[in-house]
């Protein structure tokens, strides 16, 4: 162990060295590189925490490519700025569905709190291995779920599950009968990538994906929702919506896959709503609020969740996730505060590949 904590003191030297300021200076990964650990890196290879075996141009560069340092048992763990290989592989925007993402029909579309089968095919659970389910999230591509970064805070996610809509029932149908989804999909977690400048205390860049084992089965009840990326995903609409199966104002969790409608509010009108609950809230530019009306809102459990409307293309698309409120489902009014989508859609690209 001795060589990896004098390597790391090394990198710390060096980092003070070619540095001013590291800490406010990490580097901005550009041109198709990711913030990757640096033993995910080959150009740092094979000698990742030994620096004094890198060649002097290799000690140059590190400082302009360090994008994070976290603090961990024994020394510190460095993320540098990596250009991912290429190996043919789609990866960002080619793995997106454009055409087909977010299908819209009217006749899906419910009236009342109870979602209709197939209408939101997008929907997605997040669950322990002990079949706990903990969050929501989205399909957003074949083997990637959008969530929130603070669904992995103090829990295990395991499994994913796709296609569910009635949790009391192994397979779900219309009200006659007469049409019926494929079984739920529960797919084991590959990957968790929570945002590197996520912060539990700020409740800033609260955004995480999840890389699945295997692709999604697509069909009727499984299928990715569209994320605002080009001009025609963007909305004119005032009302959104959330869904999720999360606690009720009865604070029990729905069997069935609930929705409600909300209205956007300015981050300025939001804050001075939650500030007699919440003194020292801060809002950021990279967050969005919005509120129901009869005391609807996003509820305990739906965390991750998305919130969507209709795009100008006809389309649903996300420009939310679900964050955080004031957990007064049902029994007072307020909004609730959610990741706005469109600032990491460059976030989003860079960490999605086959």
């Amino acid at each position: 162990m001795q060589p990896t904590i004098v390597g790391l003191s090394v990198v710390v030297l060096l980092m003070a060295a070619c540095c001013q300021d590291t800490a406010a200076q990490f580097a901005q990964c550009t041109g198709g590189e990711s913030c990757v650990d640096i033993r995910d890196c080959a150009k740092f290879g094979p000698h990742y925490d030994e620096p004094a075996k890198w060649s002097a141009a290799l000690r140059l560069e590190f400082p302009t490519k360090v994008c994070k340092r976290e603090w961990i048992s024994g020394g510190n763990k460095y993320k540098v700025c990596c250009q991912r290989p290429n190996d043919g592989r789609k990866r960002g925007l080619a793995l997106l569905d454009l055409e087909g993402c977010g299908p819209y029909t009217e006749d899906r579309i419910a009236f009342g709190q109870d979602a209709k089968l197939f209408q939101y095919p997008w929907m997605a659970l997040l669950m322990t291995r002990e079949s706990e389910f903990l969050c929501g999230g989205t399909l957003i591509a074949d083997r990637y779920v959008l969530t929130a970064a603070h669904c992995f805070k103090e829990r295990n996610i395991a499994k994913v599950r796709l296609g569910e809509f009635d949790l009391s029932k192994p397979i779900d149908c219309d009200k006659r009968g007469e049409l019926c989804a494929d079984p739920p999909q529960d797919i084991a977690v590959e990957q968790a990538i929570t945002h590197e400048d996520y912060s539990s205390r700020r409740k800033v860049n609260d955004i995480a994906l999840i890389r699945l084992a295997k692709n999604a089965v697509l069909n009727d009840n499984v299928h990715p929702i569209c994320l605002p990326v080009n001009a025609a995903m963007s909305t004119k609409q005032s009302l959104y919506f959330v869904a999720g199966w999360g606690t009720t104002e009865n604070n029990m969790p729905s069997n069935k896959l609930l929705f409600t409608k909300l209205n956007l509010l300015p981050n300025s009108e939001c804050k001075t709503r939650l500030q007699p609950f919440e003194r020292d809230i801060q809002l950021y530019g990279t967050q969005m609020c919005a509120m129901g009306l009869n005391l609807t809102d996003n509820c305990t459990g739906d965390s991750g969740g998305p919130l969507k409307s209709i795009s100008i293309n006809a389309r649903y698309v996300q420009y939310g996730i679900v964050s955080y409120g004031l957990r007064t489902c049902g029994r007072s009014s307020a909004p609730g505060v959610y990741t706005r989508v469109e600032n990491y859609i460059d976030w989003i690209l860079q960490h999605l590949e086959e």
